[in-house]
Parts: C-alpha cells; sequence; structure tokens
C-alpha cells in the first residue's frame, strides 16, 4: 500500500463521478472562485489545491483504487493531467439538480466544466444532448476521458460520468455529490446505456 501511495505521489490523483437522478436543462457554467470549508468557515482558492492535499478530501475506501487507476496510466499526459486537476477540483461537492458551481453541481454541468475548464471542449449542457457529441465507443473500448451514459428514470438517458479506467468513473451523484463509481456495480451495470468520446 505504502508503494502503491508513492505511485499516487508521482502522478495527479484521478477522481469523480455520476448522479443517480436526471441532470438538469438549466444552468449557466460559472468560474471557479472559493470553497468554504463548512467545519472551519474558512474559504480557499480551490484551483490552488493540489492533488496530494486534495488526496485527503477523498473516502479512504476510494485511494486504493484511484491509486490503481494512476499506476496503470505510466505514460501520463497532459491532458489527462489537466482532467484530473478538474475533477479533483470539485471531488465532495454536493449535487444540486440545475447546479454548475462548487457549491453545487448536477451530472451534465460536472461533465461540461471539466471538458471547458481542463481542455477548452465546449460539450451541450444536459446528458441527453451530450450523449449526441464526440463519436460512439463499445463499452469493451472505453478510454480515459470518455463520457458514460446511464438511464435511470427508465424512459431516456438521464445520467452521465467521465471515464478514469478500470471500471471506474467520475460524477455528481444524488446520493453524494461528486465522487467516484464503478461500472461494475450492479446499479450502473443495468444503467448503462453508451458513451461517447469527445477528447480527439
Amino acid at each position: 500500500m505504502i508503494k502503491k501511495l508513492i505511485v499516487l505521489g508521482s502522478f495527479i490523483l484521478p477522481v469523480v463521478f455520476i448522479g443517480i437522478t436526471g441532470c438538469s436543462a438549466s444552468g449557466s457554467d460559472g468560474e471557479y472562485s472559493v470553497k468554504t470549508n463548512k467545519k472551519t468557515k474558512k474559504t480557499e482558492q480551490v484551483a490552488s489545491v493540489t492533488g496530494i492535499q486534495k488526496k485527503s478530501l477523498i473516502e479512504q475506501s476510494n485511494l486504493e483504487t484511484l491509486t490503481n487507476i494512476v499506476s496503470e496510466y505510466s505514460n501520463n499526459s497532459v491532458d489527462r493531467d489537466a482532467v484530473m486537476i478538474r475533477i479533483i477540483e470539485l471531488i465532495n461537492t454536493p449535487y444540486l439538480w440545475g447546479g454548475t458551481t462548487t457549491n453545487g453541481i448536477d451530472c451534465s454541468a460536472f461533465c461540461q466544466r471539466v471538458m471547458k475548464f481542463a481542455l477548452g471542449i465546449d460539450i451541450p449542457r444536459t446528458s441527453i444532448m451530450q450523449s449526441t457529441v464526440g463519436d460512439p465507443v463499445d463499452r469493451e473500448s472505453l478510454q480515459f476521458g470518455d463520457l458514460v451514459f446511464f438511464n435511470t428514470i427508465g424512459s431516456r438517458i438521464s445520467h452521465v460520468g467521465i471515464y478514469l479506467g478500470e471500471g471506474v468513473f467520475a460524477h455528481s451523484s444524488s446520493s453524494g455529490g461528486v465522487k467516484t463509481s464503478s461500472l461494475n456495480e450492479d446499479y450502473y451495470n443495468a444503467k448503462y446505456v453508451t458513451a461517447r468520446r469527445v477528447i480527439k
């Protein structure tokens, strides 16, 4: 485990994932500003927090999984680092239907913010519209950064996240805010619909 944590410190720590309820169709994109620590009432510049400092905010149960994911990508790319920095900045942000900021964010806004601020890629606001952009990807061919889509309401695509690797994706979940989950969990495995590649 110590060896894995050393590896983790050598790369950008990955994290963040999908919401169980549908994504909103409204809301505008806001800038990263400050985040208030509810316990200390202090504010900090979110963008200035390093991946190593941020790891203390990640649930311990996810740490080893994320370490393994980082280890898999020994040939780290600038694009991957940029995406992971934005994901890490949003970790533990509460889920808010229609939310687009660090005060609260829904699943599609989470994906939109990460792609925009990390790579300058503009994608639509809703999960349904996001499922129409980029190139379709088979589940067996998923790569880091692919958007993964789910039908959580029974009638249409209603949830989206960002694939990280080894079956893990980041999303804003109504059951826990921005976090990571596994495509192999019974719930997400059953609700999975499709994936799109927007990073060229």
